[in-house]
C-alpha cells in the first residue's frame, strides 16, 4: 500500500467521511429533536398504553418529547409500512406487537419487514388470558371444551384481527382441544374487549394486561392463563398446560427503526429502553399489568421475531387461517 504524507491522508479520511450514506453516520448527539414513536393499533390498547409509559420514561430521561402516533390497520402493518418508508435517523420508531412477526404471512405487504425494518428492542412479553363473559355456562376449561363440542356453532371469540395473537393461540387451542369457535375479529384490543364486556362475544385470549381489572371486578370470568406457569395476578387461575401439557403462548412488544439507522442510535434506543424499564414507575407499571420487561440486544430480538414467524406460520398453515 503506497504510503500517504500525513496532510493527505487526513484530507483522504475528510473525504471518505463525507461520501458516507447520511444514515451510516450517527449524529453527535441523539435525540435533537422530538421522536414519533407509531403504534399501529387504535388508542387504549396494551401497545397504545405501554408505548405511553414507556415514552414518558424516555421523554424525561433524553430531554425530548417522544411523541406517540396511533395509524391501526390491517393488523398493524399500515402503522409498519410508515414506519419503514421513514427517513432512517432515528426520529421515527414502531412499536410492534406480536402480529408483526406473522403479517408477511397473511398480507400482501408494501414493504419487506426484514430488510426495511431494523429491530431495535424486546420491550415486554406478557401472557394471554383465557376469558369468558359470565353469562357463559364454563367456569373450567374442560366445561368449555364440552359446551363447544355440544354447540360448535354458539362461541364466538373476539381477536385483534387476523394473525394477531388472540387469534392464533385460539386457533391452537381449537386444534388442541378438538372444538370450534367463530373468529370476530377487531381493529384493536379495546373494542373487542368491549364486545366481550358487552356479551356480543362469547369468548377471548386477551393480555393479562388488558383484562385484570375487568376480572376483579367480576365483569369477565378467567378460565385459564397460556403460560405455562400462573401468574401472580391471578394465583388461583390455572394454566392451559395443566391440561393440555404442550400448550404454551405469549403476546410481546418491541421496538423497531427503519432499516439503515445508524447502529450507534440503535444501540442508544436499546440502552434507554431498557434503563427505562427498570425505573420504579415502568416497574410498577409492568407488575400490576402482569407484563415481564424484555431484554437482550437488538441482535436478539431479531432472532426472537424469526423464531416467532416460524413457530406461528405452522399453525396458521395447519388451520388455514387467511385475512377476511
Amino acid at each position: 500500500m503506497p504510503f500517504l504524507p500525513r496532510v493527505r491522508l487526513g484530507a483522504a479520511l475528510a473525504l471518505a467521511a463525507c461520501t458516507l450514506p447520511a444514515a451510516a453516520q450517527a449524529p453527535a448527539s441523539y435525540p435533537e429533536r422530538p421522536v414519533h414513536i407509531v403504534v399501529p393499533f387504535p388508542p387504549g390498547g396494551i401497545v397504545d398504553n405501554v408505548t405511553r409509559n414507556l415514552g414518558a420514561r424516555l421523554s424525561a430521561a433524553l430531554g425530548q418529547t417522544f411523541i406517540v402516533e396511533n395509524k391501526a390497520g390491517a393488523g398493524g402493518s399500515i402503522g409498519a409500512a410508515h414506519v419503514a418508508k421513514a427517513a432512517p435517523d432515528g426520529y421515527t420508531l414502531l412499536a410492534a406487537f406480536d402480529t408483526h412477526a406473522v403479517n408477511p404471512l397473511l398480507y400482501k405487504l408494501s414493504f419487506d419487514s426484514d430488510k426495511d425494518l431494523a429491530p431495535v428492542a424486546l420491550i415486554g412479553t406478557s401472557p394471554l388470558i383465557l376469558v369468558v363473559h359470565p353469562s357463559v355456562p364454563a367456569r373450567t376449561v374442560p366445561e368449555l371444551v364440552a359446551l363447544a363440542k355440544a354447540r360448535p356453532d354458539a362461541l364466538n371469540y373476539a381477536s385483534t384481527g387476523a394473525g394477531s395473537s388472540n387469534q392464533l393461540t385460539a386457533e391452537l387451542f381449537k386444534a388442541t382441544a378438538g372444538v370450534e369457535m367463530n373468529h370476530v375479529p377487531y381493529k384493536g384490543g379495546a373494542p373487542a374487549i368491549t364486545d366481550v364486556l358487552g356479551g356480543r362475544v362469547q369468548v377471548m385470549f386477551v393480555s393479562a394486561s388488558s383484562v385484570l381489572a375487568h376480572i376483579k371486578a367480576g365483569k369477565m370470568q378467567a378460565l385459564a392463563v397460556t403460560t405455562r406457569e400462573r401468574i401472580p395476578a391471578l394465583p388461583d387461575v390455572p394454566s392451559i398446560s395443566q391440561f393440555y401439557p404442550d400448550f404454551e403462548a405469549r403476546s410481546w412488544i418491541g421496538l423497531l427503526a427503519p432499516a439503515g439507522t445508524p447502529a450507534a442510535t440503535v444501540s442508544r434506543l436499546n440502552t434507554e429502553v431498557y434503563r427505562a424499564l427498570q425505573t420504579p414507575e415502568m416497574r410498577t407499571f409492568f407488575d400490576a399489568q402482569a407484563i415481564q420487561p424484555g431484554s437482550g440486544s437488538p441482535e436478539q430480538f431479531g432472532a426472537f421475531l424469526r423464531n416467532e414467524t416460524k413457530k406461528w406460520g405452522e399453525i396458521i398453515r395447519k388451520q388455514d387461517i387467511r385475512v377476511e
